[in-house]
């Protein structure tokens, strides 16, 4: 019993510096609201910021290049934005889209042929002759 108190008194004093170490708490996560409304500043568009997300929405799944190059366009375009060229940071913001939505096509399509590899090289069991007979037959 006394192991445990000891073990989880330990466990509550760490859990701060564990917290500092991993940069929890930083600015852009503690104050989303003045985040966003920095990003809004940027560019108000709702079209670019809806294909923000749905990027954003893409990068955690994509392949690490595609994913490295959307988020480069993603800030480029932003960039645009915010210099009043609307227009161009839609296609560039469409087109990190299309790099995104590709990295993941990619990354799924690797996955799915290693796993139809994997279920082709296991063999099937063989047909037998109880399997041709009625359910009832084999009382």
């Amino acid at each position: 019993m006394i192991r445990f108190v000891v073990f989880s008194a330990a466990v509550s004093l760490a859990g701060p510096t564990l917290a500092q170490d991993q940069q929890a708490g930083i600015a852009a996560s503690t104050d989303t609201e003045g985040t966003f409304q920095a990003l809004i500043d940027a560019c108000d568009d709702v079209d670019a910021l809806m294909l923000r997300a749905r990027i954003r929405l893409q990068i955690p799944r994509t392949s690490e290049e595609a994913g490295a190059e959307a988020q480069t366009m993603l800030d480029e375009a932003f960039a645009q934005c915010g210099g009043g060229d609307i227009d161009g940071a839609k296609t560039k913001l469409e087109e990190a889209l299309a790099v995104a939505e590709a990295g993941v096509d990619e990354v799924f399509a690797t996955e799915a042929a290693a796993s139809a590899d994997t279920a082709a090289a296991e063999e099937t069991p063989a047909a037998t002759e109880d399997q041709d007979k009625p359910w009832w037959r084999f009382w």
